[in-house]
C-alpha cells in the first residue's frame, strides 16, 4: 500500500488530471472518489483506472474514511470553504483547486481553519510547474533582468458555451468574478515574479457576453509596495486562441514570455533571444502540468514544510483580486487589505 491514501473530491473534467497525477506518484494511491452522484464517480474510476478506490456520494463519510490522509478538491469554487474547512478539521491535508474563496469572509473562516488543524494545503496555481514559469523564475533568481519596475500579465481565454465550465462559470454566485474564477492565475504570476506585494489598484470592467451574471472583461493598473507599477488583465470573452502574456521590465533587461533581452549577460545582443519552451498557451487542462503541482504537494507533507503556493500565499493573491472587484465596481482605487492572511 502507498504512504498517503487520497481521496479526489468532484468528479469533472480536472479531477482526471488529479488522479493521473497522484497515479505518477509513487507515494500515492487514490483510495476515495466522492462526487454528488455514484455515476460521475463511477465514471472517473473507470476512466482513470482507479480500480482500488472506494466511491462516495457523502463528502464527510469519505473524510472520515481512515485510508484518507490527503484530498483534492476538484468542486465548483463556492464549495471551496465549507469542504476546506471539513478536510482540515479532518486532519486532512488539501490540495485545493482556484479559486478557494469568493469573499474575504469566507477565506478567513478558512485560513482559520487550516492554521488551527496544522495541516498542509497547496491552493492549484498550476502554472507554477510550467516549463516557462520555470524558466522566468529561474532567470529572475540569477538577477537576469534587475529589479523589476514595470510588470503586466494578462489572462486571455474565451470561456464560453464550448468550454466545459460554461455552465457554473457564468454564475456570479458560484465562480464570483472574471479574476476569481480564470484571471486568478495572472495576479498570482505577477506576485511571484515581482516577489513584492500589491498595495493598490485601480479597475475598469465591461461585459460581452450576456448569458454572465458578472463583467467578463476586467483590467486593474496596481502599485506595489516597494514602488513597481503594472497592468492585470482578465478577459474571459475575448476572439483569439488562448494567451497567457508576461512582460516584466527590469533594470538590466527585459522578458516577453520566453524571450529576453539583457545586454549585460549578452554583450553581443542584436535581437530578442528566444528560449524554446512549453509555454501556458492552453486552456486545456491535460495541458497543465498537474504531476508536477502534486509531487511538489506530495513532498510538502512528507518533509513538513510550506508550500509557496500555500493557503496561506494564495490568500494574499485573493485579497489583490477582492480590491479589484471593489474598484471596479465603485470606480475608485482601492488598498488591498490584506486581512485574512494575517488571521
Amino acid at each position: 500500500m502507498a504512504e498517503y491514501g487520497v481521496l479526489v473530491h468532484g468528479a469533472g473534467w480536472v479531477s482526471t488530471e488529479h488522479v493521473r497525477a497522484y497515479q505518477r506518484n509513487p507515494y500515492t494511491e487514490v483510495v476515495a472518489i466522492c462526487s454528488r452522484t455514484r455515476e460521475s464517480a463511477e465514471r472517473l474510476k473507470e476512466a482513470t483506472g482507479a480500480v482500488n478506490a472506494k466511491i462516495y456520494t457523502d463528502y464527510e463519510q469519505a473524510l472520515a474514511d481512515p485510508n484518507v490522509h490527503l484530498v483534492s478538491i476538484c468542486t465548483p469554487p463556492n464549495l471551496h470553504p465549507r469542504e476546506t474547512i471539513l478536510a482540515a478539521q479532518a486532519g486532512k491535508h488539501i490540495l485545493i483547486e482556484k479559486a478557494v474563496a469568493n469573499s474575504r469572509e469566507e477565506l478567513m473562516e478558512m485560513v482559520r481553519a487550516v492554521r488551527q488543524a496544522g495541516v498542509k494545503t497547496v491552493v492549484s496555481f498550476v502554472l507554477h510547474w510550467n516549463p516557462q514559469f520555470m524558466t522566468i523564475k529561474r532567470l529572475l533568481e540569477q538577477n537576469a533582468i534587475g529589479r523589476i519596475f514595470y510588470a503586466e500579465v494578462d489572462y486571455w481565454h474565451h470561456i464560453g458555451p464550448h468550454y466545459r465550465q460554461y455552465e457554473w462559470n457564468v454564475k456570479k454566485s458560484v465562480a464570483g468574478s472574471s479574476f476569481l474564477s480564470a484571471g486568478c492565475h495572472a495576479v498570482d504570476a505577477m506576485r511571484y515574479f515581482v516577489q513584492d506585494e500589491i498595495d493598490e489598484v485601480m479597475a475598469y470592467s465591461n461585459n460581452t457576453d450576456p448569458n454572465y451574471e458578472y463583467d467578463t472583461n476586467v483590467v486593474a493598473a496596481v502599485r506595489f509596495r516597494a514602488g513597481a507599477i503594472g497592468k492585470l488583465s482578465s478577459i474571459l470573452d475575448c476572439r483569439c486562441p488562448y494567451a497567457f502574456n508576461i512582460d516584466l521590465l527590469g533594470e538590466r533587461g527585459t522578458l516577453r514570455d520566453n524571450r529576453i533581452w539583457a545586454k549585460d549577460l549578452f554583450p553581443g545582443q542584436t535581437d530578442w533571444i528566444t528560449v524554446p519552451t512549453i509555454r501556458p498557451d492552453s486552456g486545456d487542462v491535460t495541458h497543465h502540468p498537474f504531476h508536477g503541482e502534486i509531487d511538489h504537494f506530495v513532498d510538502c507533507v512528507r518533509n513538513n514544510v510550506e508550500s509557496h503556493v500555500s493557503l496561506f500565499d494564495a490568500a494574499k493573491t485573493h485579497e489583490v483580486i477582492y480590491a479589484i472587484d471593489e474598484s471596479a465596481a465603485t470606480g475608485k482605487p482601492v488598498k488591498v487589505r490584506y486581512e485574512a492572511s494575517a488571521v
